[in-house]
């Protein structure tokens, strides 16, 4: 385990405490209250919430839970954004042992039927009821409760004001929240606390939902408090939460480590590369999490304003993380530039997780100093997280060397109960304590993890070789008029030209074409800028592979 080069000593002790069984709401509200109200726990469109009225909130949810006839292991739809509502009742669902089921907000609303579950009981922002209104209309639902980010609930849609299981959440509030019973759960281990949604969704809206228990997510921030033994990046300030909560890492990284820190987490449901550069240079966070589309629409922003004769200012950064989708070396080059260039002690880190490890599996994090290295294929991604083993194995399930590529599994406290309804998927990726991710990747000789893509992003040549679809686009990427690529499973090579490109794109398709991939590329699509992303900020590869070939010139 050459990675432990990396950590501050101290680590060890950490990870050997044994903490007391207990739920992860009990675990935060000790965080919380030990900062006895000296800073406040979230901001949202300008309201201040302090860390009293935080307790207070999940005090009051948690008797409209109980209200509502919830019992501990019941489960709960919650369908919205980061707003402090929806923290407020997936903190009340912890604390009284009812689990949490959070949909992918991108999944097809014909998908959604899959992913209710047993929830009797909905909390769905008023601005996405359309999108699950058929399934809301379901005989399992008694209780649907609207929020709104405005608080205004005249704006509830006309056809449900006067539907008997619709309400407002101040409605909700009056009904079922002078409940007086009993409302702490005991703890139950491993009990599904949360069921999170995997980010990616495939062609057909499709997305596995994911178990994690009280136990795991304590584990990982057990894991958090060695890793911030290094710099000590969670400590009072400011932390910056873009995303929705069915992103676990987001709600780990950005919501429950900085509370339990005493930091002030802002929150904003608008979720676009532009509100997050607009938000980042407002907030002034020292943490914040995006995608690499973000981060590099972040760069060319603050690029313009340099150009236009001002100096952006972000000294305040201590922990900016880039993961869900990273970026290519030359692109993350350039960010550490210009947040070098413009006063942030530290550079971008790049990390890997997935929604089974409960987010962070690894982390490039130095506390100050941008000694990077750009000159493998793919983004370096860091060693592991604190209580985490990453190896790298062949298909037979042999330990590989460092710098050898293989299947990365992961070993951590942290992992997943399982997928829900899915025995197979969790026959074939959950085997002794590992998890199999399906993503291609190699150690260093350092311990540091490069990841590739997908297993399964690969085409045959004639004679039987496998060629990765991220190889043959790293590949064009090598050539000095790319600045990105994406090549599909129908051979068809999305390509972003260099901005100051002057070549003809058929020069280019020339010199490409001489590449060694093994297959022929069947057609180009040249572009500027960036590749499409989605909302969360991920290439929306549904978009390039729902594409056919004889669309594209140069085919």
């Amino acid at each position: 385990m050459r990675w432990k080069q990396f950590y501050a000593s101290g680590y060890e002790e950490i990870l050997q405490q044994e903490f007391p069984q207990e739920t992860l709401w009990q675990f935060l509200e000790r965080g919380i209250r030990a900062d006895e109200n000296r800073h406040e726990a979230l901001v949202c469109f300008g309201k201040r919430i302090s860390r009293q009225e935080l307790l207070g909130q999940v005090e009051l949810w948690s008797r409209v839970l109980k209200g509502m006839g919830l019992q501990q292991g019941d489960e709960l739809l919650i369908f919205g954004p980061s707003l402090p509502e929806f923290i407020y009742i997936m903190l009340a669902a912890d604390r009284t042992g009812i689990t949490a089921n959070l949909p992918n907000l991108m999944v097809k609303p014909e998908a959604l039927d899959a992913m209710v579950g047993k929830s009797r009981v909905a909390f769905v922002f008023d601005g996405l009821e359309k999108t699950i209104r058929q399934t809301l209309r379901r005989e399992q639902f008694e209780h649907v409760v609207l929020l709104s980010a405005t608080s205004i609930t005249g704006l509830l849609h006309w056809s449900l004001r006067y539907r008997e299981k619709y309400m407002t959440a101040d409605a909700a509030i009056r009904r079922f929240g002078n409940y007086q019973g009993p409302i702490e759960a005991a703890p139950a281990p491993e009990k599904n606390a949360y069921i999170f949604c995997s980010s990616g969704t495939s062609s057909q809206g499709k997305a596995n939902q994911i178990g994690m228990t009280d136990r795991a997510m304590i584990a990982m921030c057990r894991d958090a408090l060695a890793f911030n033994l290094k710099g000590n990046p969670f400590r009072p300030g400011k932390s910056y939460c873009p995303l929705p909560p069915f992103v676990c890492t987001g709600f780990f990284v950005l919501v429950i480590a900085p509370l339990y820190s005493g930091m002030t987490v802002y929150l904003d449901p608008r979720l676009s590369a532009r509100q997050f550069t607009k938000n980042v240079l407002t907030f002034r966070p020292q943490i914040t999490l995006a995608t690499g589309p973000y981060w590099i629409y972040l760069t060319q922003h603050i690029d313009q304003l340099i150009q236009s004769g001002k100096q952006p200012d972000l000294s305040f950064f201590r922990f900016p993380v880039m993961g869900g989708e990273g970026c290519t070396p030359k692109a993350l080059k350039h960010i550490n530039e210009v947040l070098e260039a413009c006063g942030s002690p530290v550079a971008l880190t790049s990390g890997y997780g997935l929604t089974e490890t409960f987010s962070v599996s690894t982390v490039d994090y130095e506390p100050q100093g941008f000694d990077k290295d750009y000159s493998h294929p793919v983004v370096c991604v860091g060693y592991p997280f604190p209580g985490v083993t990453v190896g790298i194995f062949d298909q037979n399930g042999k330990e590989l060397d460092y710098g050898q590529r293989g299947e990365i599994w992961i070993k951590t406290p942290a992992l997943t109960s399982g997928y829900l309804n899915d025995p197979k998927l969790n026959q074939e990726r959950l085997q002794d304590g590992w998890l199999h991710t399906q993503d291609l990747g190699e150690l260093d000789q350092n311990g540091k993890l490069f990841a590739y893509g997908r297993l399964s992003q690969f085409i045959q040549t004639d004679n039987g070789e496998k060629v990765y679809l991220f190889d043959i686009a790293n590949k064009l990427r090598e050539d000095p008029a790319v600045k990105d690529a994406l090549v599909t499973s129908q051979l068809v090579a999305h390509v972003v030209l260099e901005d100051n490109n002057q070549e003809s794109e058929q020069d280019i398709i020339s010199r490409l074409e001489r590449l060694p991939v093994g297959l022929k590329i069947k057609g180009y699509c040249f572009t500027h800028g960036q590749l499409k992303f989605n909302i969360v900020g991920k290439v929306d590869r549904n978009y390039y592979n729902g594409q056919e070939a004889s669309h594209y010139p140069h085919v």
